[in-house]
């Protein structure tokens, strides 16, 4: 299976099931989720393009300001997921807040070798793992480890949103400001 095959129902289930995750108790979320592997250009560099991305913007009930969140995910097909991969997911940090490798990983054993440094490098450099075993099951996606929050520079996140996501999803994000002004 091929990377680019799984980024359709990986975005599914980023919209549905890992939005819940993102929802404030009481709170407002509005998302925009979109496939990112190709945008941006060449000049971003080998390691700057999540796959996929989220845009979280949301705000606590009794809160007074929105936040914006930019959620990366690097995917990576069964056999294919090294320590590497990490590496390639923490890099995104430099342009989202949250950085997370999605794992098509059939096989899970909380035992074996490659699951468990993939886990412990994940921990270590604060990069979510989320498994699945079924790329088309939702209910198969497991979060293994919580990403850590990074700070990239407010120039990076514009930049990241201007040239990574589609004319239509940059409306849509600058009309969530547009509305809470």
């Amino acid at each position: 299976m091929l990377e680019k095959d799984l980024y359709p129902p990986v975005h599914d289930f980023l919209e549905v099931r890992f939005r819940d995750r993102l929802q404030p108790l009481y709170g407002e979320l509005r998302t925009v989720t979109a496939i990112t592997d190709t945008a941006g250009g060449n000049a971003t560099g080998k390691w700057s393009k999540p796959d996929l991305c989220t845009v979280a913007f949301w705000r606590q009930k009794y809160g007074c300001q929105w936040q914006l969140d930019l959620h990366g995910f690097e995917v990576k097909p069964a056999g294919r997921c090294t320590n590497e991969s990490v590496h390639e997911a923490l890099n995104h940090t430099s342009h989202v807040h949250y950085a997370h490798l999605v794992w098509h990983q059939p096989k899970w054993e909380e035992a074996d070798s490659r699951c468990r440094g993939i886990v412990e490098r994940c921990r270590r450099y604060g990069v979510g793992l989320i498994t699945m075993s079924d790329q088309h099951d939702a209910s198969t996606y497991v979060v293994r480890v919580e990403a850590d929050r990074h700070s990239p520079t407010g120039d990076a996140v514009d930049e990241f949103i201007e040239t990574r996501l589609s004319e239509s999803d940059r409306a849509q994000v600058a009309s969530w400001f547009e509305q809470v002004r």
